[in-house]
């Protein structure tokens, strides 16, 4: 709910979004005026684009901050099998690991992310194997799942990129701005 008539959405801001926000606006101004209790949440991605008179209506703002260490390692726990391997040992590794060293700034979606493409690894080569040995009639014979390996996870954490370290320092700069916890 951005600034009605003003900046980027000035010229190009629909009369029906002004209407709303207007109307919006106008129903929260009434919660104020009744004697029932009225517990009101709301979130944003982009508070810094939030029209200001929206902002006055709400009492507290709070910054929620991307995971900590602990909380990524226990997403790790919960997302990955309770085992991963180590190819060239044959040791098992649990999957208590420190992936979290490895993911900082990573948000829960993006650790989440980052463990469904690293069981996919495993069936990747699956596939590879099914189209190159396809008309095989011992085809299934030879075809084995591989587990979740240090590598795999490895591999996907160097490709896939933080989506919330970009906003950090703009979230922190309208935390500030707008503080009032």
């Amino acid at each position: 709910m951005s600034q009605r008539g003003s900046g980027d959405n000035a010229g190009s801001e629909h009369e029906s979004s002004r209407r709303m926000k207007t109307e919006l606006l106008v129903q929260l101004d009434g919660l104020g005026g009744t004697n029932d209790l009225v517990f009101l949440l709301a979130a944003s991605n982009l508070p810094w684009e939030l029209d200001h008179a929206m902002l006055r209506r709400f009492e507290k703002r709070v910054l929620v901050d991307l995971s900590t260490k602990e909380a990524q390692e226990t997403m790790f726990q919960q997302f990955l099998p309770p085992t991963v391997i180590r190819e060239n040992k044959g040791v098992v590794l649990y999957s208590d690991l420190d992936y979290a060293r490895l993911s900082n700034g990573y948000s829960g979606a993006d650790i989440k992310l980052v463990c469904k493409e690293a069981a996919m690894n495993p069936l990747r080569q699956v596939f590879d194997i099914l189209e190159t040995l396809q008309d095989d009639p011992e085809l299934g014979k030879c075809i084995q799942l591989d587990s979740i390996t240090i590598t795999d996870v490895e591999k996907v954490l160097s490709t896939i990129k933080s989506s919330g370290r970009a906003f950090k320092d703009k979230y922190t700069q309208c935390l500030k701005e707008f503080e009032s916890v």
